[in-house]
């Protein structure tokens, strides 16, 4: 739940198409990049990486009470709720939206959208996400 609050909507391209192929390799980098603002990188204050190897990588986030982490997005992953409290998450393409994070419960989530949270309550706020980078393991 958290996490589908925290990234409940889409990212929206415009409906301009480009004119030639410069442009169309500018536009689809520029996609890539706003789909792939990764975490660790933007909010290194809030978010620090455990464990990765070629399959997961298991990232601990953590934002104390008034706190705002910066735009990233997320690969598909599965949450775990440590600590919980309110938050206020901001979108691109909507009005914020205020989310209670409850701790001790688990989600799961596909690609997120652009976005950036805010805590707004009393409490800090820590969260064990696990992306996802590969589904094929070996045996």
């Amino acid at each position: 739940m958290l996490l589908a609050t925290l990234l409940y909507a889409c990212n929206q391209g415009t409906n301009k198409t480009p004119s030639n192929t410069k442009d169309k390799v500018a536009s689809a980098q520029k996609a890539s990049d706003t789909l792939n603002i990764d975490i660790v990188q933007t909010s290194s204050n809030q978010a620090r990486v455990l464990m990765e190897n070629e399959h997961v990588r298991i990232v601990e986030y953590f934002i104390k009470p008034g706190e705002k982490d910066t735009w990233h997005t997320h690969p598909p992953r599965s949450s775990y709720v440590i600590s919980g409290g309110q938050v206020k998450v901001f979108t691109e393409s909507a009005e914020p939206k205020i989310s209670e994070v409850k701790a001790g419960t688990s989600s799961w989530a596909a690609q997120g959208a652009k976005h950036y949270v805010e805590n707004i309550g009393n409490t800090d706020i820590k969260i064990i996400l696990t992306e996802i980078k590969s589904l094929q393991i070996g045996l």
